[in-house]
């Protein structure tokens, strides 16, 4: 089975997803097939149709987040040592050493990741090379658009491991 590792409030949101979608589909979701099939003739029903395309869209969204959440492990801020390393739940400002741009980005997990507000999954490529090192190394990093350097500029808890 995959692990999947959530902050305690990426792991509360997910359990949230899970039970307005499994809502949706058991109440929601029926009631318009229901609905659309009373209407007669099901070959050409195009609000049937779209109904149950919904329900298996949906479905399967549900079950995927099912399986995040039976292989869910809640991290703490107390596993992420050491504390001055790069690691999972930490927000790290980067340089690029060629262009001289800083940037900040958060990482947490998959499900959690949403990178236009700088929130990385631990698994990405970025966060990959970043984790293990600590403020002041440079880090090499193969990205999808090539090779880059870093420099770790600060690097502290998220806002979800603060004390």
């Amino acid at each position: 089975m995959a692990q999947f590792f959530f902050t305690e409030k990426g792991y509360l949101k997910l359990k949230e997803e899970i039970e307005r979608l499994d809502k949706l589909l058991k109440n929601d979701i029926a009631r318009e097939i229901g609905t659309a099939a009373a209407h007669g003739d099901l070959k050409e029903n195009g609000e049937y149709h779209a109904a149950k395309e919904k329900q298996v869209h949906t479905a399967n969204r549900l079950r995927s987040l099912q399986e995040r959440f039976t292989g869910a492990n809640v991290v703490r801020r107390d596993e992420l040592l050491p504390e001055e390393s790069v690691t999972f739940g930490k927000r790290v400002k980067i340089r690029d050493m060629n262009s001289g741009r800083e940037r900040e980005c958060t990482i947490l997990g998959d499900g959690e990741a949403d990178p236009e507000k700088g929130i990385i999954a631990y698994n990405s490529p970025l966060a990959s090379a970043l984790i293990g090192h600590v403020k002041g190394e440079q880090v090499d990093v193969q990205l999808p658009a090539g090779q880059r350097k870093y420099e770790i500029l600060a690097c502290e808890f998220s806002e979800d491991f603060r004390e």
